[in-house]
């Protein structure tokens, strides 16, 4: 399917094509550990170390995650991600899995969108497939943790999400996943 360029209202110059999501495997894990590591470079710079750019050790957790599932604490084991491309490259990525951590159903694992993709909607609608798979699958609530000093705390909190502490958001009711993914058939 073509997604044509579209011109940009405001601006007048041509917009990239609509980006398409898809489940992300293994074989993924390069370009996600890429988007990882420059997302965090070109968005909060101040706040990564040496450790946030050590690819071996991105690449080997990341692999394990989609091809074991995920060992965070009171993790159910599994692990899955979605991929976001635009124009054919990897510009976005989100991941999950399921627990128990905060009586939550499942948790937000990661969201990373490349600096010069943000700002489009990608966060937003790979957050919504997310959300929209957990409620069709029977899960109603989800947690995500972040660094308090990120300045991306506020996209969990515009899109639902109620602070429980200073470290980590819930979604009490996955349903308005569903509803919004609903809406848009």
């Amino acid at each position: 399917m073509d997604n044509p360029v579209r011109p940009h209202a405001s601006h007048g110059t041509a917009e990239p094509a609509k980006p398409h999501i898809r489940e992300a495997t293994a074989m993924d894990t390069d370009a996600i550990v890429a988007i990882l590591i420059a997302s965090k470079e070109g968005s909060f710079p101040h706040l990564i170390d040496d450790h946030d750019r050590d690819v071996p050790f991105w690449t080997n957790r990341w692999r394990r995650y989609l091809s074991e599932g995920s060992r965070a604490q009171q993790s159910r084991g599994d692990g899955f991600a979605f991929l976001a491309e635009s124009d054919g490259r990897p510009v976005g990525f989100a991941a999950y899995h399921h627990t128990t951590r905060h009586g939550a159903d499942a948790e937000l694992q990661a969201i990373y969108v490349l600096r010069e993709a943000q700002g489009r909607g990608l966060g937003t609608a790979l957050l919504w497939v997310i959300g929209g798979r957990l409620y069709a699958e029977g899960s109603r609530t989800m947690c995500v943790g972040y660094d308090s000093r990120s300045p991306y705390k506020r996209f969990y909190l515009k899109h639902g999400a109620v602070e429980i502490n200073r470290h980590w958001a819930r979604w009490q009711d996955l349903g308005m996943f569903a509803q919004v993914k609903a809406e848009e058939r």
